[in-house]
This record gives structure tokens, C-alpha cells and sequence, in this order.
């Protein structure tokens, strides 16, 4: 498998671990353990701050990982993949890492910040895609 799909695989992974703050959160207040087991019909109060940036954060991951599959699946399918496309989704895997990380902890301008980095790598692979078409 081409290092691109590693990369792709490992943002599918971040996204289902990101599963698990959520639940964490949410299963330290009382009656939070009932909540996650049951339909989820009602607000569960109390859940710190933290958990419902979590499950933003997941969230977020998870739409955009629609958007970088496809992305990195033509890249992949077309042999646009190269070395710049390897480092722009290192960058773009580091990146959504800190994301979450940042995105969890609270630090709005950060957030913002490397999100839009992992934006410019998606960029890249679409550069790298165009070029690879317009070469041919």
C-alpha cells in the first residue's frame, strides 16, 4: 500500500478514537454511565466543557474525512501521489492530530490555525493532482 492510503488510514483511525473522549466526558457525571447505555432522549447536564469540544472535534474529523478520502483516493487511483503529496499528508495527519488536541483543550485562534494548515495540505494533493493531469 502506497504511504498516501497509510496516511488516510490513520486519519480513519483518529477519527474513530476520537470516539472516546466523548464518552469519557459524559460517563464521569452522574447518571452519564445510563445515558451512554440508553436511546439518549434526553439532555445529559453537567458534562464539562471539554467533552462537548470533543465531540466537535470528532465531528469535524469526521466530515472532513469524506472530503480527504476523496482527495487522497484520486491522487492515489490517478499515480499523482508523489513525495510532495507524502509530506502534505504528513503535515495534513499532524495537523488534524494537533487539531483535536487544541480543538479538546480550548485554545480557539490555535484551532483555527491548523485546521487551516491541514486545509492547505488538502490543497497540495489537489495540486499535485491537476499538475499530474495537465503533464499527461
Amino acid at each position: 500500500m502506497i504511504p498516501d492510503l497509510w496516511i488516510l488510514l490513520s486519519l480513519a483511525l483518529l477519527t474513530e478514537i476520537l470516539t472516546l473522549p466523548p464518552v469519557v466526558a459524559r460517563g464521569s457525571v452522574p447518571g452519564g454511565i445510563k445515558w451512554i447505555f440508553y436511546n439518549r432522549d434526553t439532555v445529559l447536564e453537567g458534562v464539562a466543557p471539554w467533552g462537548g469540544r470533543a465531540v466537535r472535534a470528532h465531528s469535524n474529523l469526521a466530515d472532513n474525512l469524506a472530503i480527504y478520502a476523496a482527495v487522497i483516493g484520486i491522487a492515489s487511483v490517478t499515480g499523482a501521489t508523489n513525495g510532495v503529496t507524502f509530506i502534505a499528508g504528513i503535515v495534513l495527519l499532524i495537523a488534524r492530530v494537533l487539531h483535536a488536541l487544541v480543538y479538546i483543550a480550548g485554545i480557539p485562534y490555535l484551532r483555527t490555525a491548523v485546521f487551516a494548515v491541514a486545509q492547505v495540505s488538502m490543497l497540495v494533493y489537489v495540486w499535485q493532482i491537476v499538475v499530474h493531469y495537465l503533464a499527461r
